[in-house]
């Protein structure tokens, strides 16, 4: 029966054991031996009157829990309520039950895979108490899961999380040197894969330099000392002069095979800088550094015939490319003989001087053709260019300014003899208007024996009415003017004439006269 299930059955055992009847004959007695004093000392007399706080009563059932449970317990069941926060937190549980549990971050760390939900695992661990929360939990140390191999979960896991950081794209993967001079062998000196690599690379090509790059290829230190190896090789492979890698080992099962599936090892491989091939165990056997690597093999023998080329084969293709090189240089001789042949019997090699006196004919023709042409071209620039003379004659700004200048002459010209037909007109009118003024002036109808009196001040005196008896008035003439008294009449005062038969007798003339005086106001005026 497994260790796992025998504490499985006494874990269960002391739970049937805490639901029997209460039974007083079965209490251990106060005056026993110096277990049952231990136990009063560690945890306390039940019968006492004091109620036991929450904290005595967690403290207790620690202690209890220490005591009364196997340490470590295995435990099998179904993951539920998982959740990765750096620690785990996780519940197992069965048809029945669910127990809390906790795995810390170190334990974590080693476990290897990630487990999911409804998987069915073994937990090994330690039963606790947590107060502050009132519950059990199983704190757990290592997880194993059931039916499935850890390392192949391991491996499974590992390869998905390589293949989406792109380790397994064959755009990272180098092509394999054509002939390598110096191809580093890292697997263990006394391995069997050795000895076939060898005897491989020695009968394929017997120039090839191996060295052999002694390494541990499983155990714990396995995986470090081929990292190390593959980065050293990899940073000195100019200086040692290494054209390629063969990583190898015999077959075993997975656990001897581990070496090569850790993260390291696949590290070292996709940043090494040389052409990397891997054998890994048999042909049904698979590891993560074959993946990463730029070859995979089946056998150490297969790496070793896809990396070294085959002597024989050289030779055979070497004979083969002789044989093509002869038959292309005879063809070329063939053809060259054949072109030679035909120029020999070109009329230029077989009569050179009519094709001479031909090419002098042409070549005369042709210069006759082109003194035509020439003098064409000639003639038709001069007369392109006589045409761009006229039209910059007739755009120059000398000939624009004097044919403006002639018509500014033109127009001043006739500016000058509109003036002189416009003044001469005005002059005529203005002497028109001279003698109708004078006809019609002041000083001529003075001449012809009429005058006009005005007061001091210069009024015209159109009435007697404006008059006064003793006022003094000054009377115009033609020649002259005089001051004179008003005098009233002496004689009876004559009515005026009526104004209409006055009017009747008026005639031209006489309507004419009697308008000067408006003349008169204008002057006064």
């Amino acid at each position: 029966m497994p260790l796992w299930l025998n504490l499985f059955a006494s874990f269960s055992w002391l739970i049937h054991v805490s639901r029997l009847p209460f039974d007083p004959k079965k209490l251990p007695d106060r005056d026993a031996g110096p277990p049952a004093q231990r136990d009063r000392a560690r945890y306390g007399e039940f019968d006492q009157p004091e109620p036991l706080s929450v904290t005595q009563l967690t403290t207790l059932i620690k202690r209890v829990i220490a005591d009364r449970t196997p340490s470590p317990v295995r435990v099998v069941g179904e993951i539920s309520n998982f959740s990765d926060r750096k620690h785990w937190y996780l519940s197992l549980k069965d048809d029945a039950n669910v127990i809390s549990c906790v795995m810390w971050a170190s334990a974590a760390g080693r476990c290897g895979f990630t487990p999911d939900r409804g998987q069915q695992v073994v937990a090994t661990g330690r039963l606790d108490y947590y107060g502050p929360q009132g519950r059990l939990q199983m704190y757990i140390d290592q997880l194993e899961p059931v039916g499935q191999g850890a390392l192949e979960l391991r491996f499974r896991q590992l390869c998905e999380e390589l293949r989406k950081l792109g380790y397994f794209d064959d755009a990272h993967k180098r092509p394999p040197p054509s002939f390598p001079q110096h191809i580093a062998v890292v697997t263990s000196a006394g391995g069997a894969a050795l000895h076939d690599v060898v005897n491989t690379a020695h009968h394929r090509w017997p120039g090839v330099k191996l060295s052999l790059v002694d390494v541990r290829v499983q155990g714990d230190e396995a995986a470090q000392q081929i990292a190390d190896a593959i980065d050293s090789l990899s940073a000195h492979h100019a200086a040692l002069g290494i054209d390629a890698i063969i990583l190898t080992r015999g077959g075993g099962s997975m656990e001897d095979l581990w070496a090569f599936n850790e993260r390291i090892v696949a590290e070292a491989v996709y940043r090494c800088q040389l052409f990397v091939a891997a054998a890994i165990g048999h042909e049904t056997d698979t590891t993560v550094a074959e993946l990463v690597a730029d070859l995979r093999c089946s056998t150490p023998t297969q790496a070793a015939a896809r990396l070294v080329p085959d002597a024989a084969a050289e030779h055979h293709r070497i004979q083969q490319y002789a044989h093509r090189l002869r038959t292309a240089l005879r063809r070329r001789v063939e053809n060259a003989r054949a072109r030679w042949q035909t120029v020999a019997m070109h009329p230029l090699f077989r009569k050179p001087t009519e094709t001479i006196d031909r090419h002098r004919q042409m070549l005369r023709h042709l210069e006759h053709r082109l003194g035509a042409a020439a003098k064409h071209r000639v003639a038709d620039a001069r007369d392109r260019l006589q045409t761009a003379r006229h039209d910059l004659l007739c755009h120059d700004p000398a000939n624009r300014a004097r044919l403006a200048r002639r018509e500014l002459d033109e127009a001043t010209r006739q500016l000058q003899n509109h003036l002189r037909q416009r003044l001469a007109s005005e002059r005529q009118h203005l002497h028109a208007l001279q003698r109708q003024l004078q006809a019609v002036g002041p000083d001529s109808v003075l001449s012809r024996g009429y005058s006009y009196t005005t007061d001091e001040q210069g009024q015209v005196l159109r009435s007697v009415e404006q008059t006064q008896p003793g006022q003094s008035v000054l009377t115009h003439l033609a020649d002259g003017k005089f001051r004179s008294t008003v005098t009233p009449p002496t004689g009876p005062p004559t009515s005026p004439p009526p104004a209409k038969p006055a009017a009747k007798r008026k005639s031209r003339r006489r309507a004419a006269e009697t308008s000067q005086p408006k003349l008169f106001d204008e002057l006064d005026s």
